[in-house]
């Protein structure tokens, strides 16, 4: 889904935080934005989203990327759906606004500050999101970077262990000795 929305801005040339105006992106998806006095809303079947115009900026915004998710990528009237596939629509919405509202290829052309404390207004700054959401994005991307540098870790050390395991006794006899040499005769077999 991450990859299908910067896709999708990319190809809008939707490039910077600047960028992610509502009325913009609503423009260049083909939906019709339309803000009253109303709970807001969308119908995915006419792709229009209605916007409660009452309600503030940031709260807009999110609902906004919520219910662009619906329009975008939902099928269907969720007033007669199973609870079940409802929730599951509800869920991919929420994680939506985090790659909506803060792409990560927008993200990571930004010099955000190293600290968490000072990233997380900086982010929500540049985005025009609200604290709570900067810091779930920051913290999923993470996340993320961590678990890629585990799995590259991980497969490293597969490749030298399959390297290992192919060496000659020749190989692991002069490598046991270079061990000794650098360990000062500490340790080693």
């Amino acid at each position: 889904m991450e990859q299908w929305i910067s896709t999708e801005y990319m190809s809008h040339g939707i490039m910077v935080p600047d960028q992610l105006d509502i009325d913009n992106i609503a423009e260049a998806f083909g939906v019709e934005l339309i803000y009253e006095a109303c709970p807001s809303f969308s119908d995915n079947e006419d792709k229009v989203i209605f916007l409660n115009k009452q309600t503030q900026e940031l709260s807009a915004r999110l609902i906004f990327f919520h219910e662009l998710c619906h329009v975008m990528r939902h099928a269907g009237d969720q007033r007669r759906m199973p609870l079940l596939f409802k929730s599951a629509q509800e869920t991919e919405a929420e994680q939506f606004v985090l790659y909506a509202a803060m792409p990560f290829y927008m993200m990571t052309r930004l010099n955000i500050p190293d600290q968490h404390c000072e990233a997380i207004p900086f982010i929500a700054e540049q985005f025009q999101v609200t604290l709570e959401l900067a810091e779930r994005r920051l913290d999923q991307v993470q996340r993320r970077v961590l678990q890629g540098t585990l799995i590259a870790a991980a497969r490293e050390a597969d490749r030298k262990q399959q390297a290992a395991e192919s060496w000659s006794p020749e190989t692991m006899r002069i490598l046991d000795q270079l061990e000794r040499q650098i360990t000062g005769g500490k340790g080693g077999n």
